[in-house]
């Protein structure tokens, strides 16, 4: 870092090796300093970053800073949210006088919503200026590393995460790594892949022709018979299972991998 300081009759440039003394008599070292001190200035290495606050100053007005900040308190504290602001009138880019900000559509499913601002026009006078706008959340998103094939069951390896900011609920995303991991791909799957719900499903948990325990129970009975499967299921899904020993066949819901449950 670069600094001058005045000290005395003594001009210091401290981070470099010059000293210049400068004398009421000579005042014919003057121009040479100044000289001397832009050539330190341009060849100097630096670099100027502004703060967090002077770069928010930079990009958004006044007006537009307030008005992010009204719609980010409808969210909770730990939601990580950005606001953009859709045609934003001149004037409000302009310095002005704020007297209230209202939603008029409070952001829907897809972040969308509109806000009223109050100016201040002066001699007790205001207007309103609408301002439409748009939520994006922060999200993690879930990506296959490597192409996949139908049917394959995915692990912890499979995946890797992308965060990134969407708008809407994202309902077609799995939310946590959980819903991921032991689900079975629908269909073939090219790499980097964003998995979507509709791409994974529940594994088979119970084969055709494979020997389970149907359970029959109610709040005072519980009943274990053998059964044999009809069809194939995975977890929450309704089967034919056939009774062993009458050979009857009957519905129920598998519950476990080697469990069908029957309501009596």
């Amino acid at each position: 870092m670069i600094r001058c300081k005045v000290q005395g009759k003594r001009l210091k440039v401290q981070g470099t090796r010059y000293k210049v003394r400068e004398s009421e008599k000579a005042i014919g070292y003057r121009p040479l300093v100044c000289t001397l001190l832009v050539c330190i200035l341009y060849l100097s290495p630096f670099t100027f970053h502004l703060s967090p606050s002077v770069a928010h100053a930079a990009e958004y007005s006044a007006t537009e800073a307030k008005i992010i900040q009204f719609v980010k308190e409808v969210y909770n504290p730990g939601d990580d949210v950005q606001v953009r602001l859709n045609s934003m009138p001149n004037k409000l880019k302009e310095k002005v006088k704020v007297n209230n900000i209202t939603f008029i559509k409070i952001p829907d499913v897809n972040g969308d919503g509109i806000c009223t601002v109050e100016l201040d026009t002066g001699a007790g006078r205001s207007k309103n200026v609408q301002v439409p706008f748009r939520i994006f959340t922060k999200r993690k998103l879930f990506v296959l590393k490597e192409a996949g094939k139908k049917d394959t069951i995915l692990g912890k390896r499979d995946i890797f995460v992308k965060e990134t900011y969407m708008n809407g609920r994202g309902a077609e995303y799995p939310v946590s790594i959980e819903d991921v991991i032991g689900k079975v791909l629908k269909r073939d799957v090219p790499t980097n892949t964003i998995m979507t719900n509709q791409m994974l499903e529940e594994p088979v948990v119970v084969q055709r022709g494979e020997v389970v325990n149907i359970i029959a129970e109610n709040k005072r009975l519980l009943i274990q018979l053998k059964g044999k499967m009809v069809d194939k299921g995975r977890m929450g899904d309704m089967v034919r299972v056939k009774n062993i020993s009458s050979g009857r066949e009957i519905t129920g819901r598998v519950t476990a991998n080697n469990a069908v449950t029957v309501d009596f």
